[in-house]
């Protein structure tokens, strides 16, 4: 039954589409010859050939030289890495965290490294 549902839910937009090229068609079939009516980018067909004859060229070196200036700057890019100045006030903690250890952390909630060293130095001290 839900397969059954599916097909008649999918008929009425494919009906709906159908209709719909159906009224493209006929109108598309009423009117003149859009070609002769058509407003034209040159005045003849020669001056037209020649502007895209004119663009092929330009394309055929522009993009290589396009494609090599990108491959020459990714191979020489310097990566700078950014490092932040520990300031005093950027790490105030007044309160303690809610994921600290017993005592206070220093640690930030997904700094790894240093609640892991925080933590064996805790252990050592429990172990005194």
């Amino acid at each position: 039954s839900r397969a059954a549902g599916a097909a008649t839910g999918a008929r009425p937009a494919r009906v709906m589409f159908s209709a719909g090229l159906r009224s493209l068609r006929s109108a598309a079939a009423k009117q003149p010859v859009l070609r002769a009516t058509m407003r034209q980018m040159s005045h003849d067909i020669e001056h037209a050939k020649a502007e895209t004859d004119k663009w092929k060229k330009f394309s055929y070196v522009a993009i290589p030289v396009i494609v090599t200036y990108t491959v020459y700057v990714f191979a020489t890019m310097k990566h700078g890495h950014y490092e932040q100045i520990k300031y005093d006030y950027i790490s105030i903690r007044n309160k303690p965290l809610p994921w600290t250890v017993k005592g206070g952390s220093k640690c930030d909630l997904f700094d790894y490294t240093c609640a892991a060293k925080e933590k064996e130095a805790m252990e050592a001290l429990a172990a005194e």
